[in-house]
């Protein structure tokens, strides 16, 4: 009876095949005619048969990879839903946020919610604040896009389950979340999971210890003296700065120097023609997987990153001769340095593969390293130039008493700048500049009380938690000075009330790096100049669909 349906299958799949073999014969031969070789005097068609099986093998397995993961989406989706008939969903009136519209909700219920789930509504305005919308007032509920259920999560109890005491149970989401950053980032710390990850975070922990904290001082004062030089040719001239711009280029100067020692013209040449491009294209693709079929941009996509990949491993090559040809007289300059060490020190086999997994790790670090800390800044400017200058004049003070001499740039006088730290975690906490972060559940387990199945997919909505505090809109940084709010909260649940680096063995290797580049760049900058918005009115709209967040449109001041 099979072989009685290949069969029948066989005539079709030779005809699906033999167009595009012709098709290639008949180029080969007027290819051959272009050059000069006479007409059907080349003998292509002796290969009709091979070319004809190489295509048939290609097409059955295209269509055998398709089906398996048709098979195992359905099986894995098909699981989560049965075993989550329990937990709260979204209701037909909840979903879209319009409870007085009977009709709507009807049609929602009836029609669009069990055909779509939540999907139309997600695809409009900004899903994160749907979400949000959904999970107040629970811990945790339920949605689904097409197939696929999710569990949003809004609970500190919830986050430390996920992060810390069962964070070995809830592994990276690839296949949704992350998977447009994979070209890029491929199977560095961002995206690993289980014992790669494991393995990756011990090689590159020692690279961010206490003495790179030390060396990065120095390198964020002169990329904020680059700044202020350039800030102070526009000075009460009423000429509209984009201060986000500054802030995405400075902050890859810094990681730069302190990765790769690059100069900021290296940096400005490389970077936002290659790394910017691909992380906002990486970005657009989340929210619209159907941009991976848009030819023009994915040839400028898979450009860029070979580009880059080239550029970084060249200088991998080259550092690692300088390291072999100066033996033990070579000084250590940087992360990379260090990371090299550590790959030494552990017998790592030194191969192809090796230097295609430092490269991705390096990606990482550019990434973890510049993202957030441009987008804290920039919030933080806004904050102040929309301000009484009360703030901005504590700002000022710190960085009088702390940064203005180089005698003072030590990184014990940096971290006494408290209220400068807390303006900045106020506005990572207030703009959640990721609100959101993935993971899927690899074992059944328990969150919040209610019983989850292996394969559910987990949204943290670490925003709302974010907005626990009391009056969550205010921009108030006293809440993370020494007895503020943040204190107040109790000792099981405090360090998982402000998550933007994430909690537990998974948090951001990072982000002290950040913090202590962030008081040293936005002290130096405010000591010299004042800030005022271009357009108050309309300025400081979160964007809907990038994250990192940042305002729409970017941030315009003047400088004063």
């Amino acid at each position: 009876m099979m072989h009685q349906q290949i069969a029948d299958w066989y005539p079709m799949l030779e005809k699906v095949v033999s167009t595009p073999t012709a098709w290639l014969l008949s180029t080969a031969d007027r290819i051959a005619v272009t050059v000069g070789v006479p007409e059907g005097s080349l003998p292509f068609e002796k290969y009709k048969v091979f070319i004809e099986a190489i295509l048939l093998s290609f097409l059955l397995y295209v269509v055998l990879g398709v089906c398996l993961k048709l098979v195992s989406g359905i099986l894995r989706w098909g699981h989560v839903a049965l075993n989550t008939r329990h937990v709260p969903s979204v209701s037909s009136l909840e979903h879209r946020g319009k409870e007085g519209n009977t009709l709507r909700a009807l049609i929602d219920r009836y029609i669009v919610v069990p055909l779509f789930g939540q999907a139309l509504v997600l695809a409009k305005g900004c899903p994160w604040e749907h979400m949000y919308r959904w999970v107040t007032d629970r811990s945790l509920v339920k949605f689904r896009v097409l197939h696929r259920t999710g569990i949003i999560v809004g609970d500190p109890k919830g986050m430390k389950r996920i992060f810390q005491t069962g964070y070995k149970l809830y592994d990276k989401d690839l296949d949704f979340s992350y998977g447009p950053f994979l070209p890029i980032l491929g199977t560095g710390l961002v995206t690993a999971n289980g014992k790669h990850w494991q393995k990756q975070r011990l090689l590159m922990a020692p690279a961010l210890r206490i003495d790179m904290l030390d060396a990065i001082l120095p390198i964020a004062k002169r990329a904020s003296e680059r700044l202020s030089e350039k800030l102070e040719t526009l000075r009460g001239k009423r000429v509209a700065v984009d201060i986000e711009e500054e802030f995405r280029l400075l902050t890859l100067q810094v990681i730069g120097e302190a990765i790769l020692s690059l100069g900021p013209k290296e940096c400005n040449d490389v970077f936002p023609s290659l790394y910017l491009p691909v992380m906002e294209e990486s970005n657009r693709r989340v929210l619209a997987p159907w941009r991976y079929l848009y030819p023009v941009q994915a040839y400028q996509y898979s450009s860029r990153v070979k580009k880059l990949d080239t550029f970084i491993k060249g200088i991998i090559r080259q550092r690692r001769a300088e390291r072999k040809r100066q033996g033990d007289a070579y000084v250590q300059k940087d992360v990379l340095d260090k990371i090299l060490d550590s790959v030494d020190k552990g017998g790592t086999v030194w191969n192809a593969a090796a230097e295609t997994q430092l490269c991705y790790e390096i990606k990482t670090f550019l990434l973890a390293g510049h993202e957030t800390s441009a987008s804290m800044l920039t919030w933080t400017i806004y904050e102040l130039a929309r301000g009484d200058g009360k703030a901005a004049s504590k700002v000022r003070e710190e960085a009088t008493a702390f940064l203005k001499k180089p005698a003072t740039l030590q990184r014990e006088n940096v971290e006494k700048m408290q209220w400068t730290l807390s303006c900045l975690k106020e506005s990572l906490r207030k703009y959640s500049v990721v609100p959101v972060v993935t993971r899927d559940l690899n074992k059944d387990d328990e969150l919040c009380g209610t019983p989850l199945p292996k394969g559910s997919w987990i949204i943290c909505h670490l925003q709302r938690v974010h907005h626990l505090y009391k009056d969550p809109l205010a921009w108030k940084p006293d809440r993370f000075m020494p007895g503020g709010e943040y204190d107040s909260f109790d000792d099981e649940i405090r360090p998982y009330m402000f998550l933007p680096f994430i909690q537990g063995p998974r948090n951001c290797l990072g982000q002290y790096f950040a913090l202590i580049e962030a008081r040293v760049v936005l002290g130096s900058l405010c000591e010299k100049f004042s800030w005022s918005l271009v357009d108050p009115k309309t300025q400081g709209v979160t964007h809907p669909t990038v994250i990192p967040i940042g305002p729409v449109g970017g941030l315009e001041v003047y400088v004063e």
